[in-house]
């Protein structure tokens, strides 16, 4: 292998270490989209199900999430690295989208047809999309690259943070008022439980970012060529950003299916699902720190892969789970790989962004996740409603047991592809500093 050239490891926007100020913002702006991401990802599902038992149905829709994160993310991306307001740039952006989602949050529950819970859906996960395009370049502009995947940890344990309060409280809330009232307003505490969240934890602290404005080395005029070309110039991104569409898509078809899984295959109430799928986020949150402080050791290539087969391993193990502690073991195997992967991919990539352009270039790289979340929705809707032809595509009155079994199988196989296309991967940051030892 050749020595590294020092060109090929990017100046980062900042070398200033990251205050504890700054520290408590980010974790409240991560652990705010979490709650409202947790609630789209295991409250959603079930209340579309309210509407349509069809599983290619229920799965287009959620598909409208990523879809929108396809224009939504590098929108806001491009819009933030080019403007600049007295609230900051990415933070300015945040203020306006939050108090949108908060308020498609609040009506949600009353929703009186599929077609109102579509229209929502599409305001929630257009402007949340615009809150990613905004929150993710804020590491690579305000944390320098040595400390990010400590605080990618650090922030995605937040993140996680609002997912456990969705599965272990959210759900149980959920399942009590389900109890109370039926199906009526379903879900009505967590939905204004994430809006709340929205304004006290996303919306107020972008006012205290301080962010730095950054002035641009070059700015030419941005057409599609030159997007393009800022992508693929940057040696490594592609590859790694394929490998970000392909982890994904492994993740998607468990994460986004698993209370469907759980709750139709397994047979779970929804309080089963949060304590048995809530092992997952908790393992973020204890374990997001110290394997950033690891991963940081290593080539983050290897890291990537080591992450994969523990995913693969978790999907083996969740093939054969049919208890709610035997799911609770499975999500601690997945979210052990899962947040390896998280960490390692987005900190890997952040090392490829030039400061004018990180807003830009973190754009694209969403797109490629996105993709693999559009996809994967599609895919596993449709193939589990192939495997299923008795599910129900008219009303909601089922008589058959729909079977979501098949998830694991597909999460494996894409976390081959991404363990295979890592071979082809290097690691310049880290091949510079073992240069300089």
């Amino acid at each position: 292998m050749s020595k590294p050239s020092k060109t090929l490891v990017v100046e980062p926007a900042t070398r200033e270490k990251v205050t504890p100020r700054l520290a408590i913002i980010l974790c409240c702006l991560f652990l705010g989209t979490g709650i409202t991401e947790a609630s789209s990802v295991y409250v959603l599902p079930l209340t579309i199900e309210l509407f349509t038992q069809n599983p290619a149905y229920i799965f287009l829709i959620l598909s409208l999430n990523p879809f929108f994160g396809i224009i939504a993310q590098p929108l806001a991306g491009l819009i933030s690295d080019r403007i600049w307001t007295p609230l900051g740039r990415r933070a300015f952006l945040m203020i306006i989208s939050a108090p949108i989602v908060a308020i498609a949050l609040v009506f949600l529950p009353f929703a009186a047809a599929l077609w109102h819970v579509i229209l929502l859906v599409i305001f929630i996960q257009f402007f949340q999309d615009i809150l990613y395009g905004s929150d993710q370049p804020l590491l690579a502009d305000l944390v320098p690259p040595e400390q990010r995947t400590t605080m990618l940890g650090l922030v995605k344990g937040f993140e996680n943070v609002g997912f456990l309060l969705v599965l272990y409280v959210g759900m149980s809330i959920v399942a009590d008022y389900r109890i109370e009232n039926g199906d009526a307003r379903y879900g009505l505490p967590m939905y204004f439980i994430a809006a709340a969240a929205q304004i006290a934890l996303v919306m107020v602290p972008a006012f205290f970012l301080k962010e730095r404005r950054i002035v641009p080395n070059t700015r030419s005029r941005l057409t599609p060529l030159s997007y393009i070309r800022d992508f693929v110039g940057q040696p490594m991104l592609l590859r790694i950003a394929c490998s970000y569409m392909i982890r994904s898509f492994s993740r998607t078809a468990i994460v986004g299916s698993v209370a469907l899984y759980a709750t139709n295959t397994l047979g779970f109430g929804e309080d089963q699902v949060g304590m048995s799928w809530g092992v997952m986020p908790f393992v973020a949150l204890a374990l997001g720190v110290p394997l950033g402080l690891l991963v940081e050791r290593f080539a983050k290539h290897r890291a990537l892969q080591v992450g994969y087969l523990i995913v693969i391993a978790a999907c083996i193990l969740g093939y054969t789970a049919h208890t709610p502690l035997a799911l609770a073991g499975v999500a601690l195997v997945f979210g052990c790989g899962d947040v390896i992967l998280e960490i390692t991919h987005k900190a890997f990539m952040s090392d490829r962004y030039p400061a004018d352009k990180i807003g830009q270039l973190t754009g694209a790289v969403n797109i490629f996740h996105a993709v693999g979340r559009t996809s994967s929705l599609i895919f596993v809707g449709f193939l589990v409603k192939w495997l299923n032809p008795s599910a129900d595509s008219s009303g909601t009155d089922a008589v058959a047991t729909t079977d979501y079994s098949v998830i694991w199988v597909i999460g494996t196989i894409a976390a081959i592809g991404g363990i295979l296309l890592m071979n082809t991967v290097r690691d310049y940051r880290h091949e510079a500093r073992l240069a300089d030892t």
